[in-house]
């Protein structure tokens, strides 16, 4: 399964940059699915320069060597290297660089690290000792960001302070996701993005859903539908106990969703839920959420794939297991709106910041006190300027949407501190009836950024 290669743009200048520069050395990480793969083929597709590029396995440090010395013998022209039986990694990558490898690729390097740690002393001997005097820039890529953080990227690692630049891939914006599912409407559009958020591996595979039921299918429901796996399958990977992290997830997505509660509701002491939760946040998968001016705050999951399970598919699980999949697409697209909701906060929160962030807005967040809340605010820190905004993923009237702009400017009159003035107020809606006036946003507003 291929689709078009979209935006990375950053990166690929990056790693453009890098090569003008080298010799040097990359490292370039994130999640499982979020293209680092087809990035870096992409941006050697348009190199034109030699290049050797190698996927590491989980497999011993001597079948890891030899496999890329037969590649690097393929991949450059010289048979001579395909009898090497090598035994450390530097000393295969100084031959390999001196038989005119512009670029070298070891992709999925934290499997390698996992199986032998071994490799980063000696990818440490090359770097120091043998890449200064070579033309080759060497790239190291990995889908565990847990074992990239610490042992590729960790103050105790032999690799420490030796990047010439680090790259930490992240999802693709939302306004890219009318170039991977342009046959949606805008509002399913934004219904994707919370299932899948902006990652290009399941964009791809719902590329061609004319529908969004077709999409549900194709990732959650077909008999290879990857979203009823991805979940299990990225904690077993990045973490040593699974089942507790999983007991710390579904508390969250349950609504239980401060330490306290986590604890009491997991059974866990709450010094160790505390620990749980910094794991999870320093992964990616969780993230804390604060009201602006409060230092009290909430755990969100962050990771949208695993989101989806525990909240949609999870409730559902049974009857896919049963083969009931007419009544669990049912169940799963009465939820979808209520799921939906708090990304498209998210989103206009996003969408917002970027947009006035030219005139001086520098922090996004929301506004709470005493169960009163304003679901965005912009703010401008300097001049002590607001910006703040009511969402709500439903079709609205014009009339309700003046009184929830009303409402919403004397709330957050009411929770800014004295010195903020409001100089802005919006109503993001899934759809409008009637005219729409400047002050609302819609799905559509999302796609001009």
């Amino acid at each position: 399964m291929q689709c078009r290669f979209i935006d990375r743009a950053r990166e690929l200048a990056a790693l453009s940059e890098a090569f003008a520069k080298r010799p040097g050395f990359v490292i370039l990480y994130g999640r499982r699915r979020i293209g680092k793969t087809r990035l870096v083929r992409e941006w050697l597709r348009g190199l034109g320069a030699r290049y050797v590029y190698f996927v590491a396995q989980l497999s011993s440090h001597e079948h890891n060597l030899l496999e890329l010395s037969a590649l690097a013998a393929e991949q450059l022209g010289e048979p001579s290297l395909r009898d090497l039986r090598p035994r450390r990694l530097d000393s295969l990558l100084r031959l390999v660089a001196r038989m005119g490898a512009d670029v070298i690729v070891i992709d999925e390097f934290t499997y390698w690290v996992r199986v032998a740690p071994r490799v980063l002393s000696e990818l440490q001997y090359f770097i120091d000792h043998d890449l200064p005097g070579t033309r080759s820039l060497l790239v190291v890529s990995g889908s565990l960001v847990g074992v990239m953080e610490r042992s590729v990227l960790g103050g105790g690692s032999p690799l420490y302070g030796r990047a010439n630049a680090r790259l930490r891939l992240g999802p693709l914006s939302y306004r890219y996701l009318r170039e991977f599912v342009p046959q949606l409407s805008p509002s399913d559009r934004v219904r994707l993005y919370a299932l899948v958020g902006g990652i290009p591996f399941y964009l791809c595979l719902a590329h061609s859903a004319t529908s969004l039921k077709q999409a549900i299918r194709e990732l959650i429901l077909s008999p290879a539908a990857p979203l009823l796996y991805e979940k299990d399958f990225i904690l077993r990977e990045e973490l040593r106990d699974p089942h507790t992290y999983n007991a710390v997830l579904a508390a969250i997505a349950k609504g239980y969703t401060t330490p306290g509660k986590i604890a009491e509701v997991t059974g866990l002491d709450p010094s160790h839920a505390h620990k749980y939760l910094r794991v999870l946040e320093y992964l990616g998968i969780v993230e804390r959420r604060a009201p602006l001016f409060k230092k009290k705050g909430r755990y969100w999951i962050n990771d949208p794939v695993i989101r989806t399970w525990f909240v949609l598919i999870e409730p559902v699980l049974e009857l896919i297991e049963l083969g009931e999949l007419n009544e669990a697409e049912k169940k799963i697209l009465e939820r979808i709106d209520t799921y939906t909701a708090p990304l498209w906060e998210e989103l206009v929160r996003s969408h917002l910041l970027t947009r006035h962030a030219p005139i001086g807005y520098d922090v996004a967040g929301f506004l709470e006190h005493k169960g009163e809340e304003v679901d965005i605010a912009i703010l401008d820190t300097e001049e002590k300027r607001a910006i703040v905004a009511e969402a709500k993923w439903s079709t609205l009237s014009l009339r309700e949407a003046k009184r929830l702009r009303e409402e919403t400017k004397r709330k957050a009159e009411r929770l800014l501190p004295r010195e903020y003035r409001v100089e802005q107020v919006y109503v993001a809606a899934r759809e409008i009836h009637g005219e729409k006036p400047s002050w609302v946003i819609t799905p559509l507003d999302l796609e001009k950024e």
